[in-house]
């Protein structure tokens, strides 16, 4: 190419890129390619024409063999080449790496979603090698020095590594447009946020991991790189900080021993002998000398007569707030012997904690007087070694997906919710603003299962991680069309099935499981194999399906005579063991006859008889004096939300009610709608109903359980008293997904309150906490302060099923989810 064309080329590039965008002029988000053949070319973003992110390059690149023998880098990847248009440009490259004797196919694709996103696509392929390992690395830098960085849980974020609930982050420009930086779900992009494995034993609670997959998946630039000029967000996909294999920085632990309860403490050379006296906690408490965004590995060897409790907690102000979340947390029971040492080891990742102190808890909470020493007490400082562990397999293409999306900046609130809803948008899903805050919710649950698995993983919110609660999953992931999410993930679950055909309970990464019991798991794993005939033509697999449908027979109804016996509910109320088993809960019996539904759709053998009589006895939990369905004989004066379930699967998966209108109807209507809020769609109600509540004669007309009044028993004697936990968790708490099918039930029973109660109640999910605008396991119907509510409910993954509600109400279609295919 002569130099005169060159420079011909160049000039036409400047001149045809002054125009690339969406909508020209005005202000919305578009981009232009930069640079020229000989440095190479890369894309800078813009909102109008003005300048918003400019890049010096598009990525950098890590790549390894498998056994970690060689590795080389690309630290300025630009494209060679480049097509495109105003609306979609690739650049691309074929590079030679010569330490592996291989040629890598690289393509970066900027598309532009909407007026307010952008997608970025970095596609890999390589055909030289059978496998190899990589990290890859984007960066995002401003154009201009930013006010401010903002990330999820934060509106002035200080820099360094960001580990939150949501992955998102943004920077606000000098005129006050802000930038926000998503990316797609793990299991596409092949990341997990797990930080945390189950603890070894019986002992519960968790430990960190070791190996430690994508720590940094999100950072932003540190006060010190912005005082040098450096300004960016991160996105590192494919790092693993391997604790094992780098530096250790042992740290002083503090001689400052707190007594705490009725405790002697006694200190010599290394040794701790703690002689407790019963009390509900005995020990000793430390300041741990933890600071933000590093990592720390706790040790000691301990014995004795109880087991050891070690906890964790935030201290603010001088006041103990949350237990810290990543790593060591609900060591309550950690077993040791009496005569023998027993190491226990765990590592602890502290993310951003605004500078709050860490106070270590040692000693026991057994409540009985005990004896334990320790000794070796260490804490160290981790400074792991990096190693890559995302897979290029040869022949693959492997694809990392990232969004940028533009908006003017309005407080940290919107923030939080435009995270969410662009996300969704940035991948092609429609719908309200619940329902994309929902699915963009349901996306950042959904990862890897392991460094060295990439099926994919749902988790229920970041305070069960790692754990796929089966269950849970199950919402999940049929509220969307994806094909690889429903065939993979159902399954993971048949892998799970025992000999008698149940599905467990739980998938635990790094750790078993022994819990599979008589619940609604097998049941759903039934429905699940239905629904994905039906949608994908799968057909599963005949002795999964056989053994499971011996099960749910068997186990629930061996007499078959159509009554439902278990020792479990069939339903997410999953408090109380019932011994021997029950037929006296209303949704048991409902949930057997939406079983027997779908295992003769199935192609097995069930007679029209044999179902009607089990409808009949869903149908005969219907009080007629109290107007509503028994949530427990035994209890009659118990409702609950979840009792309508069977009747909103029945008109989901076979669009025919059991229930008769009055029965729907006057059931709603006992439920009291709580929390009424004056700037709510419709003020005349409230916006949230309890999913469990006692009905009585008192002025309310309900009242929260009691110890005196219990159908969950032991858990609710323990724990529903005093009234501490009115309106919280199984005693009133608002669990959204239960309640809005509940409503979309009324509204296909011509209840003419439903539309406004689904409407409340979508705005209470956002609103109702303006500093949770998100999903969350459960809402409190009693409170004072928002600062009450339990942090561990935030982010919930499995309320995005009321996608499928929707779909019921007649207010969405299937062709809004981008992964709908006819």
């Amino acid at each position: 190419m002569t130099e005169l064309y060159i420079k011909i080329r160049n000039i036409l590039l400047i001149l045809v890129f002054c125009f690339i965008g969406i909508s020209g002029w005005s202000q919305s988000i578009n981009f232009k390619v930069v640079g020229n053949t000989e440095e190479g070319f890369n894309v800078d973003i813009y909102n109008g024409t003005q300048l918003l992110i400019h890049n010096t390059e598009e990525f950098k690149l890590k790549v390894a063999n498998l056994d970690l023998s060689e590795t080389t880098q690309i630290n300025d990847w630009k494209g060679s080449e480049w097509t495109g248009n105003e609306t979609i440009v690739k650049l691309s490259k074929e590079t030679y790496l010569s330490d592996f004797d291989l040629n890598l196919s690289i393509t970066v694709t900027y598309e532009v979603v909407n007026s307010n996103v952008v997608k970025k696509s970095i596609d890999l392929f390589q055909s030289g090698m059978p496998s190899l390992y990589y990290t890859i690395e984007e960066n995002f830098k401003p154009s201009e020095t930013p006010s401010k960085y903002v990330t999820f849980e934060y509106d002035n974020f200080p820099g360094g590594f960001v580990h939150e609930m949501f992955p998102s982050a943004g920077f606000v420009t000098p005129n006050n447009q802000l930038v926000g930086v998503l990316m797609d779900a793990g299991y596409k992009n092949h990341y997990t946020r797990t930080t945390r494995r189950r603890f070894n034993g019986h002992g519960g609670g968790f430990v960190g991991m070791r190996k430690l997959p994508d720590p940094e998946l999100v950072s932003v630039a540190t006060s010190e790189e912005r005082a040098k000029g450096q300004q960016y967000i991160q996105q590192k996909f494919g790092e693993m900080h391997n604790l094992d294999a780098g530096k250790e920085l042992p740290l002083k632990i503090s001689d400052h021993f707190k007594k705490v309860g009725a405790i002697e403490i006694k200190r010599q050379s290394g040794l701790i002998t703690l002689n407790c006296e019963p009390s509900n906690r005995s020990g000793f408490e430390i300041i741990a000398p933890f600071k933000n965004q590093k990592t720390y590995t706790i040790s000691f060897l301990s014995k004795g007569n109880s087991p050891i409790a070690l906890k964790l907690f935030r201290i603010k102000n001088g006041q103990k707030t949350i237990e810290l979340e990543d790593g060591i947390k609900y060591i309550d029971q950690f077993p040791i012997k009496e005569n023998e040492w027993t190491l226990f080891k765990g590592s602890v990742l502290v993310p951003y904690i605004e500078n709050d102190s860490v106070s270590m808890f040692l000693g026991t909470q057994s409540g009985k007087e005990a004896t334990i020493q320790i000794k070796d007490l260490k804490i160290v400082e981790n400074q792991p070694l990096s190693q890559p562990y995302n897979r290029m397999d040869m022949g693959e293409k492997d694809t990392k997906t990232s969004y940028i999306f533009v908006e003017p900046w309005t407080n940290h609130h919107d923030f939080v919710v435009s995270s969410q809803s662009r996300l969704a948008e940035g991948k092609g899903f429609k719908g309200s603003l619940i329902e994309k805050i929902l699915y963009a919710n349901f996306n950042m649950l959904t990862w890897i299962t392991s460094i060295n698995d990439f099926t994919p993983l749902n988790v229920p919110n970041m305070n069960y991680a790692p754990d796929m609660y089966n269950r849970d999953s199950f919402f999940s992931i049929v509220s969307s069309y994806n094909k690889e999410l429903n065939i993979k993930i159902w399954q993971q679950w048949a892998k799970t099935q025992n000999s008698n055909g149940a599905v467990a309970t739980i998938i635990t990464p790094y750790m078993g499981t022994i819990e599979c019991k008589d619940n609604e798991a097998t049941i759903q794993f039934l429905i699940w194999a239905m629904m994905n005939k039906r949608r994908y033509d799968v057909t599963p697999s005949k002795d999964k399906i056989d053994k499971a449908v011996n099960y749910v027979l068997n186990e629930f109804d061996d007499d078959r005579d159509g009554i439902c016996k278990s020792h479990f509910t069939l339903s997410q109320v999953d408090i109380n063991k019932y011994e021997p088993k029950t037929d006296k809960l209303a949704v048991n019996q409902g949930m057997f006859a939406i079983a027997l539904k779908t295992i003769k759709e199935l192609g097995y053998e069930i007679s029209d008889a044999y179902i009607e009589k089990a409808e009949a006895a869903y149908l005969n939990f219907y009080d007629i004096e109290r107007k509503h369905l028994l949530f427990d004989r035994d209890f009659p004066d118990v409702i609950t939300m979840t009792d309508l379930e069977p009747e909103f699967f029945s008109l989901w998966l076979f669009n025919k009610p059991m229930l008769t209108d009055e029965m729907a109807i006057n059931h709603l209507e006992q439920i009291p709608i709580l929390n009424k809020v004056p700037n709510s769609p419709h003020p005349e109600y409230g916006t949230t109903a309890p999913v469990c509540v006692r009905l009585d004669k008192s002025e309310k007309g309900y009242s929260y359980l009691t110890p005196d009044y219990q159908p969950f028993r032991e858990f609710g004697e323990n724990n529903y008293k005093d009234g501490a936990r009115d309106g919280f968790y199984y005693n009133g708490g608002s669990w959204m997904r239960p309640e809005y099918c509940g409503y979309v039930v009324g509204l296909r029973h011509g209840w003419q309150k439903a539309k406004p109660l689904m409407e409340n109640r979508a705005w209470a999910e956002i609103n109702l906490n303006p500093n949770w605008p998100y999903s969350k396991e459960f809402i409190p119907t009693k409170w004072t302060t928002t600062d009450t509510w339990w942090e561990s409910t935030r982010g919930l993954c499995w309320n995005v099923f009321i996608l499928m509600a929707d779909e019921v109400a007649g207010l969405r279609t299937p062709d809004m989810d981008p992964d709908f295919k006819k």
